[in-house]
């Protein structure tokens, strides 16, 4: 079973200027409190497409119940998200990197120009490959997945 998600944001500004926010908040991730833990491995471009591998940890987000049951290290993520500039899509993919079978994370962000404002859609599906708890964890890291996003959208809105 996977666990997927839809959400849809409206920005009170133009796309250009809230895909130049969206570039902004990554300068400097010690800044906003939902980034801190996250460190960009490499950025490099593809044509028109902008490729970023970053790498982030989820282990704090899961219940202490559910804890000894998860491999060590296994909520150590690395995602590689390649957003085209052209289309403005950005297509992302999370995985446990010792075993990507056993976690993954797929996503395709929309940013849709409106004029005087601007909309972003996602949609996130969450699979967890493990015995008795998948579940548990896939609802876990979609939570906290949807969280992160409401997070990104309340910083991108500072930004602008």
């Amino acid at each position: 079973m996977a666990q997927t998600f839809k959400l849809v944001q409206v920005f009170p500004a133009s796309l250009e200027k809230v895909l130049a926010a969206r570039e902004r908040r990554f300068e400097d991730l010690s800044k906003l409190e939902n980034l801190k833990g996250q460190q960009i491995l490499s950025q490099t471009h593809e044509g028109t497409v902008k490729i970023t591998k970053r790498a982030f940890s989820l282990a704090d987000k899961i219940p202490d119940a559910i804890k000894p049951m998860v491999p060590a290290g296994f909520l150590n993520l690395e995602e590689t998200a390649r957003f085209d500039e052209a289309t403005k899509i950005n297509r992302f993919e999370v995985t446990y990197a010792q075993n990507p079978d056993r976690l993954k994370i797929n996503g395709v962000t929309k940013y849709i120009d409106e004029g005087a404002t601007s909309r972003r859609e996602y949609e996130i599906t969450v699979k967890v490959n493990m015995a008795l708890i998948g579940g548990i964890l896939e609802n876990q890291i979609a939570s906290s997945f949807k969280k992160g996003i409401e997070k990104d959208y309340d910083n991108i809105k500072e930004i602008l």
